[in-house]
Formats: C-alpha cells, sequence, structure tokens
C-alpha cells in the first residue's frame, strides 16, 4: 500500500525515469538469458557439472578436411561455453555458433549447433581427439554436408 500511495505522489518525471529503469533491467536480464547455454538431451550444462562424465573431453583447436577449404575452430571458454567458428579459406566467409546440445556416451559425443533450421553436428570420439566429423543438415533433414576433419593446431595461427 505504501508503494502505490509513494507512487502517486511521485512526479510524472521521475515515474518515467523509473519506467526507463525497469526496460533497461528487463532488456538486460533478457540478454543475458539467451547468451547462456542451452544443452538438451541428456542434460549436461554449466550447473550440472555432477551429470558431466568423468572422461567428458570436448575436442578444442582447429580442424580442416583434405581439401584446405575450410577451417573449424572449436574453442571452450572459461565459462564453459563451446564455440564453434568456421571460414572460408578462399573467400574469407565465416560462421560463428554457440550453446550446442550434447548427446552421446564415452565412446561417441556429438554436439549440435544451429543456424535457424540447419544443423551442424560435430562427432567425436574421446580415444581420438585429432579427428571430428563435420555434418551440415538442412531444413529438409538432408545431410549436405558429411567431411571427416584432422586437427591442425591449437590456435587461430591456420
Amino acid at each position: 500500500m505504501e508503494e502505490l500511495i509513494r507512487k502517486e505522489n511521485t512526479p510524472l518525471k521521475q515515474i518515467k525515469k523509473e519506467k526507463n529503469m525497469n526496460i533497461k533491467a528487463i532488456a538486460l536480464a533478457s540478454v543475458i538469458g539467451l547468451s547462456t547455454p542451452a544443452v538438451a538431451d541428456i542434460t549436461l550444462n554449466s550447473h550440472s557439472a555432477s551429470a558431466m562424465p568423468t572422461d567428458f573431453v570436448r575436442p578444442t583447436g582447429a580442424f580442416m578436411d583434405n581439401s584446405e577449404n575450410w577451417v573449424v575452430w572449436l574453442k571452450l571458454d572459461e565459462f564453459g561455453n563451446y564455440t564453434y567458428e568456421a571460414q572460408s579459406r578462399k573467400t574469407g566467409a565465416s560462421l560463428t555458433l554457440k550453446n550446442a546440445s550434447i548427446t552421446g556416451n564415452n565412446q561417441r559425443y556429438t554436439y549440435t549447433f544451429r543456424n535457424g533450421s540447419h544443423k551442424y553436428i560435430i562427432a567425436h570420439r574421446p580415444k581420438d581427439p585429432s579427428i571430428i566429423r563435420l555434418t551440415v543438415v538442412n531444413p529438409q533433414g538432408y545431410v549436405i554436408l558429411n567431411r571427416l576433419m584432422e586437427k591442425v593446431g591449437n590456435d587461430w595461427d591456420v
């Protein structure tokens, strides 16, 4: 009740300022909420570290196929965010994706990144950390790319 009385006696200018501050707070909360990783399937996320298999190792570094047309970088930051970045060595075109869903077991994990309705799937066997398979699936469910890629470095100098 005191809140309502205070609002009634508050100058209009201050009420508008408070509304702007509330809108900014909501916008900030929305951006922060969208940037947190959303992980599905076997529910591996940064809040359930106890669910993380002990042998769980995400592939990181730079990977390239035999054609050497595309470089794929897989990065894991200090907050547990996993990022897929790819760049065409011919045109310089690039793509960055985050928030992979993770499925699999201790023999093979898959990380599915989404770009609209396209899926970029990284398959990885922990016992062979230098090899990944990149599969791209279009919105109709057809595989449009299926490449075996080998690790060529740990940094961006590829």
